[in-house]
C-alpha cells in the first residue's frame, strides 16, 4: 500500500514538474528563513533535491541548518556567501579571502535556478543584497522570470520591493508583533541560528 502511494505521489509530481512556482517570505518578523527551511524539509521528505544559498549569514559559528546539512549529506546542499552583519572584522576578511563573496553567491544561485538540477532552490536573504545594491533588482527579477520551469524557487528577506512581489506566485509577510530581543534575550542556538 505504501509503495503504491509513493509511486502515485511520484507520478503526480512528475506531471506537475513543469509548474515550479516562486515563493517570497518577507517582512520584519522572525520566520522567513524558518519557513523556507520548513518547505525544504517537506521537499526532502518527498525525495526532492534541495539547494539553499544563504546570503549575509556567514560567520565562524555555523547555523543549525548548516550543521544538519553536513550531517545529512546528499539531497540537501547549503552554501553561504557574504559575511553576516554580526561577523567580526576577521570573519569578514576571511569571506573575501576565501571567495565566499555575495558576487560569487549570486553566480552560484543563478546556476542553481537555471540548470534545473534541484527541485527546490532557496535564496535566503536575497532581498537584503538587492537593498544593499550588491545585486540589481532587475537581475533578480530576470532570474525569477527566466528560471527553469521545474524549479520551485523560494526567496527570503526584509524590504522586498513591490516589483519583486509582482513576479512571485506566493507572497507571505512576516510581521513582528512581539520579540524577546526587545527584552534583552539574545539569539539562541537552535532557535535563531
Amino acid at each position: 500500500m505504501n509503495e503504491d502511494h509513493d509511486r502515485l505521489a511520484r507520478v503526480l509530481w512528475e506531471q506537475a514538474r513543469g509548474q515550479g512556482l516562486v515563493h517570497l517570505y518577507t517582512g520584519n518578523g522572525k520566520g522567513k528563513t524558518t519557513a523556507a527551511l520548513g518547505l525544504a524539509l517537506r521537499a526532502l521528505g518527498r525525495d526532492r533535491k534541495v539547494a539553499v544559498v544563504q546570503f549575509l549569514k556567514r560567520t565562524s559559528v555555523k547555523t543549525g541548518e548548516m550543521v544538519f546539512a553536513e550531517k545529512m549529506g546528499g539531497p540537501l546542499t547549503i552554501r553561504q556567501f557574504g559575511a553576516s552583519r554580526f561577523a567580526t572584522r576577521e570573519e569578514k576578511l576571511a569571506v573575501e579571502e576565501n571567495g565566499q563573496t555575495v558576487a560569487r553567491g549570486w553566480e552560484v544561485a543563478r546556476g542553481l535556478v537555471t540548470r534545473g538540477e534541484h527541485d527546490l532552490v532557496v535564496l535566503d536573504e536575497i532581498t537584503h543584497v538587492v537593498k544593499n545594491g550588491q545585486i540589481p533588482l532587475e537581475d533578480l527579477i530576470g532570474l525569477v522570470k527566466g528560471k527553469t520551469p521545474s524549479v520551485e524557487l523560494v526567496l527570503t528577506g526584509r524590504h522586498a520591493p513591490p516589483e519583486l512581489l509582482e513576479v512571485c506566485d506566493y507572497v507571505t509577510e512576516m510581521k513582528e508583533i512581539k520579540h524577546p530581543y526587545h527584552n534583552g534575550v539574545r539569539a539562541r542556538e537552535g532557535t535563531e541560528f
